[in-house]
């Protein structure tokens, strides 16, 4: 399984000098977002340039979460005549989103560092193709459904349509139902 790498500890470097901090959490994911969607279409033929040239087809994510916790369960890859593969240790090279937290030293705290906010920018990044299709996966679930995994959760698939050039998610949500009956005689 694995779980959201979006999730991050206070040793991340320095803030920097040439990008701006949002201090505010939802201005920054609303930045990051914004970013992050002209990212998606140059990607997706860098990704499925690199499956096809493997003889993938189709890459399904199948996925699960409740109780403020979700997870991938599993990524399967299958070839034209629907055969299992496994995915290629191959890292490609792509444009995404990032949102990092910052912080400064800060002397009155026991860690020694204070949170200041936020730096969302484009990067390039390498990763092996497996990572690539999870961290597609977790932005665009974020996207779509974000919380998905509070409360009584969801589960789905989300298949990476290689042949069609298109990523489809498809996602269930769980929620407890109560009926309220008073009756008096």
């Amino acid at each position: 399984m694995s779980e959201n790498p979006n999730l991050s500890t206070p040793d991340q470097p320095a803030v920097s000098a040439h990008r701006a901090v949002i201090s505010d959490y939802a201005t920054a994911d609303t930045e990051f977002r914004e970013l992050q969607a002209p990212t998606w279409p140059k990607l997706k033929p860098i990704l499925f340039n690199a499956l096809k040239a493997a003889g993938i087809t189709r890459v399904t994510v199948n996925f699960d979460g409740s109780g403020d916790s979700g997870q991938i369960e599993s990524v399967e890859a299958r070839d034209g005549a629907n055969n299992p593969m496994e995915l290629p240790a191959e890292t490609i090279t792509y444009p995404s989103a990032v949102m990092e937290p910052r912080y400064e030293s800060c002397s009155a705290t026991a860690s020694g560092q204070r949170f200041v906010g936020y730096e969302v920018h484009e990067v390039e990044k390498t990763a092996p193709l497996q990572d690539v299709i999870e961290e597609i996966f977790w932005d665009f679930i974020g996207a779509k459904h974000g919380g998905w995994e509070n409360n009584d959760g969801g589960f789905g698939e989300c298949h990476f349509n290689v042949d069609e050039g298109v990523i489809r998610l498809e996602m269930n949500e769980r929620y407890t139902e109560t009926s309220y009956y008073e009756h008096e005689m």
